[in-house]
């Protein structure tokens, strides 16, 4: 995962992955796949995390004025670079000398501004790319990154929300109402990226197929916490769900291939039910490593939702 102001923070007491996300501005999953051979569940103090703050976060210690400098501006320009105030320039920016940064413009980390470039105010350089002189970047040139990357996001973010309400749910947690909130809140953030390609009556049914697929989640949730062996009406409903959804998703958008999409929802729901055989047969080790594979089904599954969409 690319980040270029990446920091190692030692865990403290009381801290949790659910605080820290908040703390440093990113998310769970994020922190889950910067640290990978580490367990969500046993987080231990002195122990060290790799984190990439998100957009705003403010290193305290950093922002304090040093002693003895107290009377030294804090936006003192050097080299010859002019800031224009109201600019905001990010961690690991490089400002060549005699450039301008403009009001509003944002440069994202590890991205270059070489003289004599004049970025439009609300324009994005996004990590990683070199602006040179007197290039243009089309409007439409970002529009896939910029898709593919919600669409990770958004899947990464629904397994791992899933995974923390389910553990809450087994063990009768007073969080679980919250985690839970936060799952569909994740769902409507899916179903809105969909809402940028379909009509409204398609993402109706869409809504009602996936509002499904969460509500059997909790049914073969309660059915196997009863019993470990539960392969109830539930659970078959839960995989042809699966299949309505597959089968939905390859009519509204033709690149969409019906037998492969349907695997990788099989899959999903596979590895879903196999960690919650795991974590409730107390064999943890087995639920991590199932669910970290999950994330790269994830990844294949929203990029291939992606492209799909791109193609339309």
């Amino acid at each position: 995962m690319y980040c270029q102001n990446r920091i190692s923070y030692r865990v403290q007491e009381g801290d949790s992955l659910y605080k820290l996300a908040k703390q440093f501005h990113t998310t769970v999953t994020e922190l889950i796949l910067l640290n990978s051979g580490m367990n969500p569940y046993n987080l231990q103090v002195g122990m060290r995390l790799t984190i990439c703050p998100g957009e705003g976060y403010v290193d305290e210690n950093e922002s304090k004025p040093s002693e003895g400098n107290t009377n030294k501006p804090t936006n003192t320009p050097t080299g010859g670079i002019v800031i224009i105030p109201g600019t905001t320039t990010r961690p690991g920016n490089t400002t060549q000398p005699g450039s301008t940064i403009r009001p509003g413009n944002t440069t994202q980390p590890g991205s270059t501004t070489r003289p004599g470039n004049t970025t439009q105010p609300g324009s994005t350089t996004r990590p990683g790319t070199t602006t040179r002189p007197g290039s243009t970047t089309q409007p439409g040139n970002n529009m896939g990154v910029d898709l593919r990357q919600r669409m990770r996001m958004a899947w990464l973010n629904h397994i791992t929300l899933v995974k923390f309400y389910l553990i809450s749910f087994f063990e009768n947690l007073s969080s679980q109402n919250a985690w839970k909130d936060a799952v569909y809140k994740n769902a409507e953030e899916i179903l809105a990226i969909f809402a940028q390609y379909y009509p409204a009556s398609a993402m109706q049914r869409f809504r009602k197929l996936f509002m499904e697929h969460l509500r059997l989640t909790d049914e073969v949730a309660a059915g196997l916490k009863a019993d470990p062996a539960f392969s109830g009406a539930a659970m078959e409903n839960w995989y042809i769900n699966a299949e309505e959804i597959a089968s939905f998703l390859s009519r509204q958008t033709p690149a969409y291939n019906e037998t492969e999409l349907r695997k990788m929802f099989y899959d999903h729901l596979d590895m879903e039910r196999q960690q919650m055989e795991a974590y409730l047969d107390g064999d943890y080790e087995t639920d991590i490593e199932i669910y970290l594979r999950s994330q790269q089904n994830m990844i294949e599954l929203a990029d291939f939702l992606a492209s799909g969409l791109l193609a339309r």
